[in-house]
């Protein structure tokens, strides 16, 4: 197991102060100093630390001194939890979180939506269809998952739903596109039209279904693609 660097040291230090509370948005982290006689670093690896937590939106420096733990956005309480996981979450765990989440997502969103709502999965379809690029296909498929998120009525449902494509766009995109690469462009727009229609003929047996297909065929497409990958890798360290 690698030896964890000093700076992540300072780094998972204070991002546990935070997730537990014991130091709360707005409020102002421990001196540079006192941080470094804490954990028995330098002060070159608490600023290193401190860095990476600012880089990523969980604490900002203030004109005058001092660092403080940021305030979440858009009410996204969730929010304190991401930091942990960009950098602690394996894809096949993440979708099949998903397979889980999204399924009663777009159950309560076929229940829920609104025309406008309708309307606006209408046209992330049409986009989808007439994108030149594979590359393109996450903002879309971003886009369409999340707004039958919001559209569930379930605002902490939607909090994690909003985590989940945070990390997934920072961290998991090489995997994403791993899954993408493989697929057929068609078959990809095929499943997203299946569940809007479902959603649109309000039924939210058939929507589930299909989304559960949806992410299945995701996992399965990804078991396949990196275990061949990894056995790949593994004859070219036998040759040499």
């Amino acid at each position: 197991m690698r030896k964890k660097s000093k700076s992540q040291k300072v780094y998972d230090y204070i991002e546990e102060l935070v997730i537990s509370s014991e130091i709360k948005p707005g409020e102002r982290l421990p001196s540079e100093a006192k941080l470094g006689e804490i954990l028995n670093v330098s002060r070159v690896s608490v600023r290193a630390g401190i860095e990476k937590l600012s880089a990523i939106g969980l604490v900002s420096k203030k004109k005058g001194g001092g660092t403080y733990v940021n305030k979440p956005k858009n009410e996204n309480y969730l929010s304190v939890f991401t930091p942990t996981l960009l950098h602690n979450t394996d894809y096949l765990e993440m979708m099949e979180v998903r397979r889980a989440l999204d399924s009663l997502s777009v159950q309560l969103c076929a229940k829920n939506i609104s025309e406008a709502g309708v309307k606006k999965l209408g046209e992330i379809i049409e986009h989808m269809e007439h994108i030149q690029s594979d590359l393109d296909f996450f903002d879309l498929d971003k886009k369409f998952h999340l707004l039958i998120s919001k559209h569930s009525k379930n605002r902490f449902l939607h909090n994690i739903h909003i985590i989940i494509w945070d990390v997934l766009q920072k961290t998991l995109r090489s995997k994403y596109n791993t899954v993408t690469s493989s697929d057929s462009h068609k078959e990809r727009i095929d499943e997203h039209k299946r569940i809007y229609e479902a959603i649109v003929g309000k039924d939210e047996d058939l929507a589930r279904i299909y989304t559960v297909r949806h992410l299945e065929r995701i996992i399965d497409t990804f078991v396949c693609e990196y275990n061949e990958a990894y056995h790949e890798a593994k004859e070219q360290e036998t040759k040499k």
